[in-house]
């Protein structure tokens, strides 16, 4: 006479949660017992059926691309930050080296176009003939080069993208053939806005509404200061 057969326990015997709960807190138990990693099945997304341990190191792989894309840009706004504060370092340098409103923006305009590939330069401030020296341009109300920055005044922080035609015409006239085509407003004053200076470059791309401003409002800080040096912070 046999030995009757062990008897299997059914579904409803199974708490699958005990299950569950038993295996995570033996996570050697497969190791342990390879018939029952055998036996598994977990299903792929591609419908066939792969081994839990090839499933592991999908699921392994693909946190591990995740990481590494993630450290990538870690990495990446590291060395951009970097860059910035050599940039403003630079300008800095520049700015309290100067001597004169001419230096000033001839040092600014040949540290833009260094260390930013900017291609031309325009400082406006509000006021008459008393501030429009050293190539520092008096804006008037109703000027064409006050129109042509006068969104910078309304919103008060920098503003990027597309030059439009009336606007190269205003502040670059000299611009010959090959004009701005992409520029960056930045407000200049203390409190309020009293003067723009503005990054012209021939690249379209240079310069686009959704790039981010916060180096450009530093920038514009430091040249506030500067002007104010120059000029009189009553000016500014």
């Amino acid at each position: 006479m046999t030995e009757p057969e062990a008897k299997l326990p059914t579904p409803c015997d199974v708490d699958e949660s005990e299950i569950a709960a038993y295996l995570e807190s033996h996570p050697d138990f497969l190791q342990r017992h390879p018939k029952a990693l055998q036996a598994l099945q977990v299903g792929h997304d591609a419908g066939t059926a792969v081994s839990l341990i090839e499933r592991q190191v999908q699921s392994l792989r693909r946190q591990n691309e995740q990481l590494h894309s993630h450290l990538e840009e870690l990495v990446k706004t590291a060395r951009d930050n970097e860059l910035r504060v050599q940039h403003l370092n630079s300008l800095a340098g520049v700015l309290i080296a100067a001597d004169t409103p001419k230096s000033l923006v001839e040092g600014l305009r040949s540290c833009v176009h260094r260390e930013l590939s900017v291609d031309a330069l325009f400082i406006g401030i509000l006021g008459g003939e008393e501030v429009a020296v050293g190539g520092i341009h008096a804006l008037r109300r109703d000027s064409e080069e006050m129109q042509g920055v006068t969104n910078a005044f309304r919103r008060g922080k920098p503003l990027c993208g597309p030059l439009s035609e009336g606007q190269v015409a205003a502040l670059f006239p000299d611009a010959g053939d090959t004009p701005p085509q992409s520029a960056a407003l930045i407000p200049l004053g203390k409190g309020e806005v009293h003067g723009v200076l503005v990054l012209g470059s021939r690249d379209s791309k240079r310069f686009v509404p959704e790039m981010g401003t916060m180096f450009l409002e530093l920038m514009g800080d430091l040249v506030t200061t500067a002007c104010r040096r120059h000029l009189g912070a009553d000016k500014l």
